[in-house]
């Protein structure tokens, strides 16, 4: 599942450099929350994995904006 989105990495709940520790911290965090769907992203570096809230996901860049490629869904 390899699509290109858009986020603000300021909206970022966490940066991992590690895909697993990501997913697993993603899990977490969306198992306390239990609310919005969550998106596993690789950074435009492609250096670290951030999460974010799916809703706040952008088709198109906007101010302040970076593309980033989905890698998993929660």
């Amino acid at each position: 599942m390899e699509t290109r989105i858009f986020f603000n990495p300021g909206d970022s709940i966490a940066n991992i450099h590690d895909y697993n520790e990501a997913v697993r911290k993603g899990q977490i965090f969306k198992r306390e929350r239990r609310n919005n769907d969550l998106v596993i992203a690789k950074g435009p570096d492609d250096e670290e994995y951030a999460i974010f809230y799916a809703k706040d996901a952008a088709k198109e860049p906007g101010a302040g904006q970076k593309p980033y490629q989905i890698k998993n869904k929660l």
